[in-house]
């Protein structure tokens, strides 16, 4: 966690990252900024157990990119973060963005505790290596090692202990300064590369806030969202059908979708791909990414049944099991359930399809938003 004490305008505010979206719009309110897309800010002070990073005092800020670096770092896990502290003594670097490149690069440096040469000399090792074998580590003399690293006169000191510096492993860009990179910390529906006309990129999760895309396309110097490109990088989507349904989407659209897709069950989902199944069958433009989002926003104006494939099990459900009946079993021999299920089918145009049964149960709102953009009943 790292506490900036920031200003605008007269005003200030202190930040604590990492943050959500809603603490970034609570500090541009309490500095006064006017633009819900304006993130710059000066940073006055910074509060951290990484005290160099009080380099960053009397700079221009940048909140998105500030909660970013407490992103990274909080990401970090005890070794790294020494690791980290150890970097930035030895490199000193002189802004964010060669703090948060520095901070995706700890394996470039190996603490070397003398009071524990074999815990440094694997440390060092799995820097440079990533992952050994368990035999290789039962095996393997870790105390010369980090010996060898001592006696190299290669080591440095700093507060941390004595550090090597792994020179093979150079500092690469990650984060250059103007554009939000790949940082994988968090669920999302999607992760989307935006680019813009100039091939430019920054990286988004989606669902996101409107001010989120407006400020990601403001970083891309374009007024619009819609005029950016995309490409979907990864997706925890529970099923590759909910994928299919936004191919062509422009990215307010896939992000609207991935905020309702974000916040259904299981339930809700297996009866929203039931009636995008139906719809498809039975009205014209159906496969349209707008129209699917009308659909998902409006699954109540459906009726669905999993698992129910005739009208007598249609029939048996409403009456027996629905709740929306005064079902007596011991009249059971006289209920007609086939006949109920067909004339319930036929008031509300349903269907029976691989998922179960799907119907209509509000037509006005159905007709009203799947009549519009062209989407028009067909084969019924």
């Amino acid at each position: 966690m790292i506490t900036f004490t920031v200003s605008r305008n007269g005003n200030k505010a202190k930040f604590r990252v990492p943050c959500k979206e809603d603490d970034i719009r609570d500090v541009q309110s309490q500095l006064e900024i006017q633009y819900d897309t304006d993130t710059r800010v000066y940073i006055d002070g910074v509060d951290s157990n990484a005290p160099e990073l009080c380099i960053l005092e009397g700079q221009n800020g940048n909140l998105d990119f500030m909660n970013l670096l407490g992103r990274v770092m909080y990401g970090m896990d005890c070794g790294e973060f020494e690791q980290f502290r150890a970097g930035l003594f030895v490199e000193e670097p002189g802004d964010i963005t060669e703090i948060i490149n520095l901070a995706q690069a700890v394996d470039r440096y190996s603490l070397i505790k003398e009071d524990d040469l074999r815990e440094s000399g694997l440390d060092h090792e799995m820097n440079l290596r990533g992952a050994i074998p368990k035999a290789e580590i039962e095996k393997t003399n870790y105390v010369a090692i980090a010996q060898k690293l001592l006696d190299s006169g290669e080591c440095e000191d700093t507060p941390y202990g004595k550090v090597y510096v792994n020179k093979d492993h150079p500092i690469s860009e990650f984060f250059d300064g103007k554009h939000m990179p790949a940082y994988y910390d968090r669920h999302c529906q999607y992760a989307v590369t935006l680019r813009n006309e100039n091939g430019d990129e920054d990286c988004m999760f989606l669902p996101c806030t409107r001010a989120e895309l407006m400020r990601a396309a403001a970083r891309l110097h374009t007024a619009f969202p819609n005029d950016l490109t995309y490409e979907i990088d990864d997706t925890e989507l529970e099923d590759e059908r909910l994928g299919q349904y936004m191919e062509g989407a422009d990215i307010q659209t896939l992000n609207e979708y991935a905020g309702l897709i974000d916040n259904m069950d299981s339930e809700e989902t297996e009866k929203f791909i039931a009636v995008v199944d139906y719809c498809q069958q039975y009205f014209k433009g159906a496969d349209n990414p707008r129209n699917i989002l009308k659909i998902c926003k409006n699954l109540d104006s459906f009726s669905y049944v999993s698992g129910i494939d005739n009208c007598r099990d249609l029939g048996d459900y409403l009456i027996a099991e629905s709740g929306d009946y005064n079902y007596d079993a011991d009249l059971d021999n006289y209920y007609n359930y086939e006949a109920f299920g067909e004339d319930y089918l036929g008031e509300q145009a349903g269907r029976f399809t691989e998922h179960g049964y799907v119907g209509i149960n509000d037509w006005e709102t159905v007709q009203h938003y799947l009549s519009s953009d062209a989407m028009e009943m067909g084969g019924m």
